[in-house]
């Protein structure tokens, strides 16, 4: 997975216009975070870090939740590696994006799901 074409591929939906701030803020961080094969793991510690320390569990919860409605994520599992509500690590998979000249997203069905996504 090329990142670079990714995000052009992404920054021409429209579904960027409807997402807000640390929507967008986390998908990247996943983006950044993620392997060539699509799939990451991140400490909640960490996004609320690169947050500024001031992201809520609930906030994640709700980006997270807008972000696979808009079919950019996967999450697979809630990993806990404590005894702390906090303590958790995220896995995900970034959706597949289609890139040397096929759009992403790869068929006019997904579009129409990006577009009704709110």
């Amino acid at each position: 997975m090329d990142r670079l074409d990714l995000l052009k591929e992404l920054e021409k939906l429209v579904i960027l216009r409807r997402l807000d701030t640390d929507e967008i803020r986390l998908y990247l961080l996943l983006l950044a975070n993620c392997s060539g094969s699509r799939d990451g793991e991140i400490e909640y510690m960490a996004i609320k870090s690169a947050f500024g320390g001031v992201f809520s569990r609930s906030k994640l919860e709700k980006a997270c939740r807008r972000l696979f409605n808009c079919k950019l994520i996967t999450l697979t599992s809630i990993i806990p590696i404590g005894k702390s509500e906090v303590d958790f690590t995220l896995s995900y998979i970034i959706s597949p994006a289609r890139v040397n000249g096929v759009s992403f997203p790869p068929s006019t069905e997904l579009r129409k799901q990006l577009d009704l996504c709110k």
